[in-house]
């Protein structure tokens, strides 16, 4: 884990290994972090952002999220789905007060911070040894990201898209973001047959 301050990356976990994260959680009673994973990968938000949401703002169809980092406006839709999977999630934590900051330390009831989220992702990634290199908060935007861009049969308007939600600078940086790597372009010039 990275000392505070420090610029690290992180990398994106594949949909069936996001997924079957999210049965070792749940297995494991681990709610408040399967509600951390499905938010990260649902709203594509940073933690900044996940930390700061209540009960209230996720049990509805809509939230609007007013990002941290850029400070604009975000109106971000739960379909049903993902609306059953956080009213269950709700029921499972115990139906908390819905003013309630959603992501709280157990004893103190003090509002976790970003650090203490990455440790225990980390620890996490060792106990269900998932397949990634670097394990993260960040994971899950990333993770959104890439399957938004492999379930549109990676196609360049899920690219422009991604970077309409990202509000990155360029469609290049959304591909750095994603993980397109040069292997990945490389593979493409690779497969040609002749």
């Amino acid at each position: 884990m990275a000392k505070k301050g420090l610029l690290t990356t992180s990398d994106y976990l594949e949909f069936e290994e996001y997924q079957r994260l999210l049965k070792c959680l749940r297995k494991d009673k681990e709610y408040m972090y399967e509600t951390y994973a499905v938010l990260g990968f649902c709203t594509a938000c940073r933690i900044s952002d996940i930390l700061k949401m209540r009960w209230k703002d996720i049990l509805q169809p809509e939230y609007l999220v007013t990002e941290q980092k850029t400070g604009k406006t975000r109106r971000i839709t739960f379909n049903e789905s993902v609306q059953k999977r956080l009213s269950d999630l709700y029921v499972l934590s115990g139906m908390p007060d819905k003013n309630e900051l959603i992501f709280l330390r157990k004893r103190t009831r003090l509002p976790l911070v970003k650090q203490e989220v990455n440790k225990v992702l980390h620890s996490f990634k060792e106990r269900y040894r998932l397949d990634i290199g670097n394990f993260s908060s960040h994971t899950f935007r990333k993770t959104f990201g890439r399957y938004v861009y492999d379930r549109s049969g990676r196609r360049d308007e899920s690219l422009v898209l991604l970077n309409k939600i990202y509000k990155h600078s360029s469609i290049q940086v959304t591909k750095a973001y994603i993980g397109i790597t040069q292997d990945e372009v490389d593979g493409v010039f690779d497969s040609i047959s002749l």
